[in-house]
Parts: structure tokens; C-alpha cells; sequence
């Protein structure tokens, strides 16, 4: 297992609904740990690089109603 975390910025805080999907997110196999900086508008996720890359991260994010921006 390779453990990456990757960090993206969100345009905008997080609503009940993601907080909720981002819950339930640990049910795809290779996330391991999200975490929210709503002060500096990111969102880093770990997960395990043998099972999922970054742009399958962002993927999942965006499925999730994440409103992901550039970093």
C-alpha cells in the first residue's frame, strides 16, 4: 500500500449534504482520511495510491457535491 494524500481547494464551505457524502466516502476502497481546512479552503485526502489515483479522487469529490476550484 502507498499512502498519498492529496489536497484541493473548494470554492465554497461545505454543506450538511457533503459533509454527509464525504461520511459515507470511506466505503470506496483506497480512501483512508479526509479532512476540511475551512479557514484556508481545502480539503486533503488520503487514500492508498495503489487502488486510486488523483484525478480518481477528484472524480469522487465532484460525484460527492464537493465544489471543487484550482490549487
Amino acid at each position: 500500500m502507498t499512502t498519498v494524500v492529496a489536497v484541493f481547494k473548494i470554492q465554497e464551505k461545505l454543506g450538511l449534504p457533503q459533509a454527509r457524502a464525504l461520511g459515507e466516502s470511506y466505503t470506496n476502497l483506497g480512501i483512508r482520511k479526509i479532512a476540511v481546512d475551512e479557514k484556508e479552503q481545502t480539503i486533503a485526502v488520503e487514500y492508498d495510491a495503489t487502488r486510486m489515483d488523483r484525478d480518481g479522487v477528484a472524480a469522487l469529490l465532484r460525484r460527492l457535491g464537493v465544489p471543487l476550484g484550482e490549487l
